[in-house]
């Protein structure tokens, strides 16, 4: 016969301990867009800072050439609702309007620029050596260009190109492609608990579906590996995947898109670390469940 009171049971062996469960959320790709959308909404500041001109600098000044003595030219500069006449001597060197060096030609490329390169990172996963030979062979490239241009003079008709590219948008653009990006990552952010997983000291739960259905897993000889397939998606969100090995089941869980991957490692092994045990007295082992 036991003399323990039984009102007066022992507390768990796990109060007062943090990190009794973790919530494991899955992503999809898309959030990966967050580059682009920085980028959007820097490029919409800097076209309401210069008043949202879009004119080609190159189509608001037309000149026309008429000889009026020796050493003159008079040339006829219009603008829209302005036409003026000057005289000026033919021996100046007139400066050259370049357009793709104009603010919001520049605004335009950074943002495409950029919007590229994450629909790049989006598609292709960057291993570690991968971004390296990716270095590598841009530097190399760079150098075998500079090594070309002192033989054959190749940044004229390279200016030259880039003169012919003259991309702009308003600030309306930007912002609201800043606004729908944001939307569709909010979307994203809320219905993320309709597929997550929980970690518990004695089980793993499943969460999915409208309905929460949920799964079971038992914790007994846990093992997790932590892998970094995409250098470049890690940069940007600490992202990495979880690979769950579970006893007695064939498959392993495997956790694509973990954001925060080191903190999530950590907090993972502190809870491992630990089984909880429940300490019930004669009573309670007695009572029907």
């Amino acid at each position: 016969m036991s003399n323990a009171d039984p009102k007066s049971s022992p507390p768990p062996l796990t109060a007062g301990i943090p990190h009794q469960s973790m919530k494991i959320f899955t992503y999809p790709k898309i959030i990966f867009i967050m580059p682009t959308l920085i980028a959007a909404l820097i490029c919409g500041i800097g076209m309401t800072v210069i008043r949202d001109r879009t004119t080609d600098p190159t189509k608001g000044v037309a000149t026309v050439s008429e000889p009026v003595k020796t050493g003159e030219t008079k040339t006829t500069v219009k603008t829209p609702g302005n036409t003026t006449t000057t005289t000026k001597d033919v021996t100046q060197n007139p400066e050259r309007i370049r357009r793709f060096t104009s603010a919001q030609n520049i605004l335009g490329v950074i943002f495409l620029g950029v919007f590229a390169l994450n629909l790049l990172i989006i598609a292709i996963d960057f291993p570690r050596f991968t971004i390296l030979l990716v270095i590598v062979g841009v530097f190399g490239l760079g150098f075998f260009f500079l090594w070309l241009n002192v033989y054959y003079n190749l940044v004229p008709p390279l200016v030259n190109a880039l003169e012919a590219i003259y991309v702009v948008a308003n600030a309306g653009f930007y912002f609201m492609f800043a606004f729908i990006v944001t939307a569709i990552l909010g979307i994203i952010w809320i219905t993320r608990y309709l597929d997550y997983w929980e970690i518990l000291p004695n089980e793993i739960l499943h969460n999915h579906g409208p309905f929460s259905d949920l799964e079971r897993y038992p914790t007994m000889n846990l093992k997790f590996d932590k892998e970094i397939p995409d250098i470049l998606e890690y940069l940007i969100l600490r992202s990495g995947r979880l690979v769950l090995h579970v006893g007695n089941e064939r498959k392993s869980i495997v956790l694509d898109n973990v954001l925060w991957i080191d903190r999530k490692e950590e907090r993972l092994k502190k809870l491992m670390s630990r089984l909880e045990v429940r300490i019930t007295s004669d009573q309670e082992a007695s009572e029907p469940i």
